[in-house]
């Protein structure tokens, strides 16, 4: 009787730890699958970013010249007002 106790208290410690194990092991698992994906996420929009300020364009409203969006006044009169050209993203 005593032997079937201890027997009974082992196996429930041991399920105890058995759980403890597995949610710890979900837990560090989800947590790394959730990096890697903001990871892959933050280099998609720095490929964006990059692509989309090649793409921008500047014009300038007086005498239509275009220019690059790095530039603070338009290099052919000198204006510093900007109308600013989005490119055109395929759908």
């Amino acid at each position: 009787m005593a032997g079937e106790i201890v027997w009974q208290i082992m196996a429930i410690f041991a399920l105890m730890f058995t759980s403890i194990t597995i949610a710890t092991l979900w837990f560090t698992h989800s947590s790394s699958k959730m990096k890697h994906k903001k990871e892959i996420l933050e280099r998609q929009i720095d490929v964006v970013d990059k692509h989309f300020n090649k793409m921008l364009r500047i014009e300038c409203p007086y005498c239509n010249t275009i220019y690059k969006p790095n530039e603070s006044e338009c290099p052919n009169c000198k204006a510093s007002t900007k109308k600013i050209l989005y490119p055109e993203i395929p759908g």
